[in-house]
């Protein structure tokens, strides 16, 4: 009988966000920033379970529609090595790197999922966890940043990211309840927030790429609210 229990795990860290850790896995750090000038990066996972994990690495293309995220199998990253085993209590390096640096005035966006192999018993059964970690990784170009733009709508916050670079949605709240909205707003992409009904304002604070925080008071009202976070 087959046996296997399935854990999945999409990290969303800020900036300066190093590592994370889950079910005795570290990784770090858990977003990779690559740029023109520095097209090679790394990321090292250590085990700290009492036996042996193994993992195959995947690139994903990241674009977003509607506020929602669109992963397309990329051979635009490099990842070496794409399948490996960690001994108990010890480390493995990966390796990332960017076929064309050179992408234009406008961040690239990637995700590299990293997906645990589960282990096989005498029995032919696979036991035990099986891990995902989805970490995001940017190509940034010089001078690139983000502009959020929000505004409300017919019950909604429009939220709309019109610069060349990521923010991260760090907080959006009303005076009483958080709101769920998207963590990352890729470069010129939009989502809509449903705003609980009898709100007066709301509470955003964003994180750019460059570890920029933002914070800014909305407004609700009868007529479309415009406000910027620079």
């Amino acid at each position: 009988m087959l046996r296997s229990l399935f854990l999945a795990l999409t990290l969303f860290a800020a900036p300066g966000v190093a590592m994370a850790q889950s079910q005795g896995i570290q990784v770090a750090p858990v977003l990779v920033s690559l740029s023109p000038e520095h097209a090679i990066d790394s990321i090292r996972l250590r085990n700290g379970r009492s036996r042996a994990v193994a993992f195959e690495v995947e690139a994903y293309a990241w674009s977003q529609v509607d506020g929602q995220d669109r992963l397309t199998p990329t051979n635009e990253l490099i990842v070496a090595p794409g399948v490996f085993e960690i001994a108990a209590n010890s480390a493995q390096t990966v390796r990332l790197g960017v076929r064309d640096s050179n992408g234009g005035e406008s961040e690239r966006a990637y995700r590299i999922l990293l997906r645990e192999l589960p282990r096989q018993e005498q029995t032919g059964a696979a036991l035990g966890f099986t891990l995902e970690m989805s970490l995001p990784v940017f190509v940034t170009p010089r001078g690139a940043q983000a502009n959020l733009i929000s505004r409300t709508e017919g019950g909604r916050l429009v939220l709309t990211n019109s610069g060349s670079s990521f923010a991260q949605i760090s907080i959006l709240q009303t005076s009483q309840q958080r709101i769920p909205s998207p963590r990352y707003l890729l470069a010129g992409s939009s989502a809509a927030v449903a705003i609980p009904a009898q709100t007066s304002t709301l509470r955003l604070i964003a994180t750019t790429g460059d570890g920029q925080h933002s914070e800014r008071t909305i407004h609700v009202g009868p007529t479309d609210q415009h406000a910027s976070l620079r």
